[in-house]
């Protein structure tokens, strides 16, 4: 198991009641329904955005390195995974950092904002960082992707499976692991040898779907939370911006984790809807750690800590970004610069933006800067 796992954990997030006193109230319905076909279409058009973070030139070295960074864990046999996480952790962490000093730069100067220089010089830097943070979500959230953060623990449970297997040689059970758990977790990359036994790979999959589950289940907290609240059945957006500003007190829960509710909006609509009970990791897990070897039990218990921790990272860049602070701090941002626009061009940023084309938005502030001069 690993040790003072807390201290590993992603950075805390903090209540957005003071925020959204910030943010002007007429803003706040226009900033929900934004967020909320911008969440509509990552969804609908995750193709166009796979592709676009994949090739963006800009983050190319940073991307690149990630990739690598996460494939020399994985491949390595009997990987330290809580050192692992503190290499993560300083990664996620820093980039969380500079995104938020860029929020908080932003506040400052919101009151005199104007399409000079300074200004473009700002969303350069903020084009940047978020170009990265959107390949840190990815990583953390898509199998799309070449690699995703869990492998290397994947990779070590699969290791510990393949001990129960007398017939695999100890001398290629790594590498065998490591095919499956690319098999598993990112399939569209995988590269597959052709003495590859896919029988392995079946059986593992579906010893650790509920493990998956599981995880998928606490990310989806939601649900849950907006059954409990009382008299929540609106009509709109808008109607449900309104009785959290005049009823904060009744969304208590949800703004203390630094949850805005309306961008809950389509989880309050699906949280009606009876849901059976999950299972508890260690009920998900029983399984897949009932075939694995007694010698290797404390590393199969050990890499499914890493994972339920890696998931904490998950879920705390889903509610920063998607739930809670930066959606708000951001949709602020594109209505305050949109207004610096004509009317062709704020809609040619806004489309941009909002499937986080940063860098195609920031093209267009230039473009329209050389025109104002």
């Amino acid at each position: 198991m690993i040790a003072d796992r807390e201290i590993l954990y992603p950075p805390p997030l903090t209540s957005v009641q003071p925020l959204l006193a910030i943010i002007p109230a007429e803003l706040h319905s226009w900033i929900a329904e934004k967020h909320i076909q911008y969440l509509d279409d990552r969804i609908h058009k995750i193709d166009r955005l796979t592709d676009y973070l994949a090739n963006c030139q800009y983050v190319e070295q940073e991307r690149n390195e990630f990739v690598t960074f996460v494939l020399d864990w994985t491949r390595r046999e009997a990987p330290d995974l809580e050192c692992y996480l503190r290499e993560y952790q300083k990664r996620f962490s820093g980039v969380r950092m500079n995104v938020e000093k860029l929020c908080v730069e932003f506040l400052d100067r919101v009151g005199r904002v104007s399409l000079d220089a300074d200004f473009l010089d700002f969303w350069a830097q903020f084009a940047k960082i978020n170009e990265l943070d959107s390949v840190h979500g990815m990583f953390l959230t898509s199998g799309r992707w070449y690699v995703n953060v869990m492998l290397p623990a994947v990779k070590e449970l699969v290791y510990c499976f393949l001990a129960s297997y007398e017939t695999i040689p100890e001398t290629t059970r790594n590498e065998l692991a490591y095919h499956v758990t690319r098999r598993v977790i990112t399939p569209r990359f995988a590269e597959t040898p052709e003495s590859y036994n896919h029988a392995y790979e079946r059986r593992f999959a579906t010893l650790f779907m509920p493990v998956l589950q599981h995880f998928d289940r606490k990310l989806c907290f939601l649900f849950e939370l907006f059954s409990q609240i009382p008299e929540s059945h609106f009509t709109s957006i808008a109607e449900f911006v309104t009785d959290v500003k005049i009823k904060p007190e009744k969304y208590n829960s949800l703004l203390s984790q630094g949850i805005y509710p309306p961008f809950g909006w389509h989880e309050l609509n699906a949280s009606r809807k009876t849901r059976r009970p999950g299972k508890s990791l260690s009920e998900a897990s029983i399984n897949l750690l009932q075939v694995i070897p007694g010698d290797f039990h404390e590393r199969a218990l050990t890499a499914i800590d890493c994972l339920s921790i890696l998931k904490e990272y998950e879920l705390n860049y889903n509610n920063y970004n998607y739930k809670g602070r930066f959606g708000l701090i951001s949709k602020y941002q594109y209505w305050v610069t949109s207004k610096l626009l004509s009317e062709s061009s704020s809609k040619l940023f806004m489309d941009a933006i909002l499937l986080d084309r940063f860098f195609d938005a920031f093209a267009i502030l230039e473009h329209s800067t050389d025109q104002q001069h």
